[in-house]
């Protein structure tokens, strides 16, 4: 059977190959409770200025997110989640 591979041959601090079928491409932490304005990150973060540049990130992972699906590469999303009250954290 054969293996498709994946070169990154920039990747530091060494080149590095991959097989697709093996391999999961995991977006964490890009809910809308860590990256909106008045969510959860926002509150922890309490510098407007700061915080507005967390946003950035989001067309980056969108590309990559994008290009692991083109390959078919298994994409993982997690989720956080937790009682209104907070009482399970």
């Amino acid at each position: 059977m054969a293996t498709t591979k994946i070169s990154l041959p920039n990747a530091r601090p060494y080149s590095f190959q991959f097989p697709i079928a093996t391999t999961a491409f995991i977006i964490i932490d890009m809910q809308r409770d860590f990256l909106d304005p008045n969510g959860f990150g926002y509150i922890q973060c309490g510098n407007p200025e700061i915080f507005s540049s967390v946003r950035k990130i989001v067309p980056t992972v969108r590309r990559a997110l994008d290009a692991a699906r083109a390959i078919g590469m298994h994409v993982i999303h997690t989720r956080e989640g937790h009682r209104p009250d907070l009482s399970d954290l």
